[in-house]
This record gives C-alpha cells, sequence and structure tokens, in this order.
C-alpha cells in the first residue's frame, strides 16, 4: 500500500510506445466503494491537456513509475463521464472529520493509504482531538470501520474508538509497537495476579495458624476407672 500523496508527480509510462505521457496530478475517489477508481494525468509538452487513466487500465504502480498499457489508456475527460461527476461532487478525504456513530470526534484525516494493485482504499491517518486525550502523534484506522464517506464528514462505526493504531514511524513498526505493548500488558498482569495470589495464601495461611494450634491443644481426657481428670503430677 502507498499514501495517496506518494502518487502525486509519479510519471506514468506507456508500455507499447515506451513514452512517457505526463505524471500523476491527483487521484479520483469513489467514496461509495472506498476505492481510488482514476488517476489525473498532467500531460507534457506546450498544450497540455488533463486526461484520466482509469484505474483497471494501470498496469502497474511501481516505486518510481505507473505503467500502463499503451498512451491510448489515457482519455479525456468527456469520455469519461462518471469519473467528472464524481470530481464535481468534490469530495475529499483529507481535510474531512471522522466521527463515530455515538458522535465521538476522533479527529481529521491527514492521509489515506491505498493498495496499488486495486486501488482500494486501506486505511486514514489522522490525529487531534481524540488523540491528545489518548495518545501523541497521529494513528491509523483501518477502512473496514468506514461506514460513510461524506462531502464534510467521515462517518465510522463505534468499534472504531477501540482499534485505533499508533503510527510510530510507519504502519509495519505501529503494528508491532502495538503487538509488543499487548504482550508487555499481558505479562504485566499475568505478573501482578501471581503476586496478589501470593499474597493472599500468605494472609489465609496466618489467618488459620491460631485455629490450628488450637485444634492441636485438645482438654485431657478424664480417667477411665476414676472419672476423674488426670492430675499434673501423674
Amino acid at each position: 500500500m502507498r499514501k495517496s500523496k506518494q502518487f502525486l508527480s509519479m510519471p506514468v509510462i506507456g508500455l507499447q510506445e515506451g513514452r512517457q505521457i505526463g505524471s500523476v496530478k491527483g487521484l479520483v475517489v469513489d467514496p461509495s466503494l472506498k476505492q481510488v477508481v482514476a488517476l489525473i494525468i498532467e500531460q507534457k509538452g506546450w498544450f497540455k491537456e488533463q486526461k484520466y487513466v482509469d484505474f483497471n487500465k494501470v498496469k502497474s504502480v511501481g516505486e518510481d513509475a505507473v505503467t500502463i498499457d499503451q498512451t491510448s489508456s489515457a482519455e479525456r475527460g468527456s469520455s469519461l463521464p462518471n469519473i467528472i461527476k464524481l470530481l464535481k461532487d468534490n469530495i475529499e478525504i483529507i481535510g474531512a472529520r471522522i466521527v463515530t456513530e455515538n458522535g465521538t470526534l476522533l479527529g481529521y484525516a491527514d492521509e489515506y493509504y491505498v493498495d496499488m494493485a486495486s486501488g482500494q482504499l486501506v486505511g486514514l491517518e489522522f490525529s487531534d482531538k481524540f488523540l491528545s486525550s489518548v495518545m501523541h502523534g497521529k494513528a491509523f484506522l483501518d477502512t473496514n470501520y468506514v461506514n460513510t464517506i461524506g462531502k464534510d464528514v467521515i462517518v465510522c462505526a463505534d468499534e472504531a474508538t477501540d482499534n485505533v493504531i499508533k503510527i510510530e514511524g510507519g504502519i509495519q513498526e505501529t503494528m508491532k509497537s502495538f503487538k509488543d505493548s499487548t504482550s508487555h500488558i499481558w505479562d504485566n498482569t499475568v505478573q501482578k495476579t501471581r503476586n496478589f495470589s501470593t499474597s493472599l495464601n500468605k494472609s489465609l495461611g496466618k489467618a488459620k495458624s491460631p485455629k490450628d494450634s488450637k485444634q492441636k491443644e485438645e482438654p485431657a481426657q478424664p480417667d477411665e476407672y476414676t472419672g476423674k481428670p488426670p492430675s499434673s503430677e501423674d
């Protein structure tokens, strides 16, 4: 996966012609599908014309360039009315408020992650109010918890607040840090439980000692023949 901003300015190359037709100027997202459906291409040359490449026609998104089978895959907007409609709807993910169904404001979207093969939105990166109360920095939220991407607000399930992952130097490191921190908490919990059990056993042992000693000091039985208790001299 890759951040949306990392697509910008990447050269777009037609493989059949071996020619660069331009560079990526932006992404077109279908909010209902939670997917990038097209790339906005800024062409090279004196007479620049903005064109679009349907994401299904993208051959590969590499480290240094985007490749398509042929340059004709970059089309004018008039040929792609659905893409133009999405642009006119002007739904922006970056800067949108992220709110749960119960009305909790998590923060504002700073970035979104894209699966390079399918164009699906993988997750949101955000910061602000929610983070300031529980952690510092930025956080990652899986788009599986996103219900609606609207014009002004991104609506999430209430479970989103329990599934936020802190970002420290990238997603892979975040996942590892998250697992490590969970393991650490579990180890501490186990140790505290053991310490509590040991203390409890000791307390119970002390509580039973006087009773046990009394049970051991049984009263002397009367003499079998006289019926009198034995004298201390016996």
